[in-house]
């Protein structure tokens, strides 16, 4: 088989390397697609990301019996051979098509990467680069029998090596291997131009089982960008022939070409099980910890709350103004609560993308204070200490708490799905 990685053909004004993936199956068409193109999400807290640092592999080879439908490109089906038998390639003339697309279709400031291997390179590259920092000299001695060129620094080179690494089988954390997506392209004519996908289409694909980031709680469409890319939408979900036999639902404005992706997304993959003494900058944790501090409110609408992890190593979390109702619920915490917390690490401080409560803490409430024979209302004179009328003077023992329920659930808590990131899992899949 032949394996195509590519990366960072994209840049934060534009582009898209997944559209660009279509542009190269078309030039290819003469080979055959061994199972579908994988999109492949890594580290998102590398300071150097594009969007969602996702990378793309393709997989090619001779086909072998009947095939399947995962796109179309301007009506012209795309299919994938299940069974294959080895061939040689003309490695060099291919990657010489696929250069040409690279240079005529990339950001000016992207930094293209692409390697062509004959076999998917060491899984355990792939968990370097979803939990960690790869580098150049890293890939060195895998590389040495691919082929591999690259553009204006070649950052790409390391996405296009981690996507070649990932096989989709294997999770470290939870259950769930691999997702898909389907993706629609938008008509060359109308890019940059407002897209007309209806809410209530979204609505209505948003209620499919086992799909998930199409909109949020409050009817705000996700699974739609904002950016001028091509990208009309992306459907995603845990079954790929239940996106494939909907996505026509949405609309009113249709794809000039849909291509389905398996995905490391929703994942976890993301995540390094660690306690607070062993954070990184640039990674992501899961660990449980006790509330030690309740939530300060900054302004912008931010939340900072400080956790002890099981060596009482205190560390402060963050949760930001995007993740909306997750902030709701840091505002509901108390001191000594427990909790599990799952988020990326930068300065030292967590940045939340979900928590889970696993233990409350008893909640009460103050009662009033003590009305004096007198027919006043006492006061506290000072912590801990009795009330007193001011204007007689008589004293009254405090009060007792009065308990009270939280409302908060034992459960899974996260932002909207517009806020998180590709790699975490969406609390329904949890459940």
């Amino acid at each position: 088989m032949l394996h195509i990685g590519i990366d960072d053909t994209d840049s934060l004004d534009g582009g898209c390397t997944t559209w660009l993936i279509t542009e190269i199956i078309s030039e290819l068409s003469d080979l055959d697609l061994i199972a579908p193109p994988r999109l492949v999400r890594l580290n998102p807290n590398v300071p150097w990301k594009t969007r969602g640092n996702g990378a793309l592999a393709l997989v090619f080879g001779k086909g072998l019996g009947s095939e399947e439908q995962i796109g179309s490109f301007e009506g012209t089906e795309i299919n994938f051979h299940s069974n294959y038998k080895d061939i040689s390639f003309d490695k060099k003339s291919i990657l010489d098509r696929i250069v040409k697309i690279v240079k005529a279709n990339s950001k000016r400031d992207s930094q293209p990467g692409i390697v062509i291997s004959d076999t998917y390179l060491p899984e355990g590259l792939y968990w370097q680069g979803v939990r960690g920092i790869v580098s150049r000299k890293d890939l060195e001695p895998i590389l040495s029998n691919c082929l591999t060129f690259g553009l204006r620094g070649s950052r790409g080179i390391v996405g296009a090596a981690c996507a070649l690494a990932w096989s989709g089988y294997y999770s470290k954390i939870g259950t769930l291997n691999f997702t898909w997506e389907l993706i629609g392209y938008r008509e060359k004519s109308l890019w940059g131009s407002v897209r007309n996908i209806s809410s209530d289409s979204v609505s209505k694909v948003s209620k499919l089982k086992d799909v998930f980031s199409c909109n949020d709680s409050d009817g705000k469409v996700a699974m739609v960008p904002n950016s001028p890319c091509p990208v009309l939408w992306g459907f995603r979900g845990k079954d790929d022939r239940i996106l494939l036999d909907n996505f026509y639902e949405l609309g009113p404005e249709k794809p000039a070409r849909w291509l389905l992706y398996q995905t490391n997304q929703a994942t976890d993959d993301h995540f390094r099980i660690l306690e607070v003494l062993d954070l990184t900058d640039f990674t992501s944790i899961w660990v449980d910890v006790t509330v030690s501090s309740k939530a300060k409110i900054i302004k912008g609408g931010h939340r900072f709350i400080r956790v002890k992890d099981s060596e009482q190593s205190e560390v402060k979390c963050a949760v930001f103004e995007p993740s909306k109702s997750l902030r709701a619920v840091a505002d509901k915490l108390e001191i000594g609560d427990e909790i599990t917390i799952c988020g990326s690490v930068s300065k030292g401080i967590i940045n939340l993308e979900k928590l889970r409560i696993r233990n409350l803490v008893s909640r009460y409430s103050k009662p009033p204070n003590p009305v004096c024979d007198c027919g006043k209302r006492t006061h506290s004179a000072g912590k801990n200490s009795k009330y007193r009328c001011k204007s007689c003077g008589k004293k009254y023992s405090r009060p007792a708490l009065i308990p009270r329920s939280s409302s908060l659930d034992l459960s899974w808590f996260e932002p909207p799905a517009s806020s998180r990131r590709h790699l975490t899992k969406p609390v329904n899949l949890m459940r």
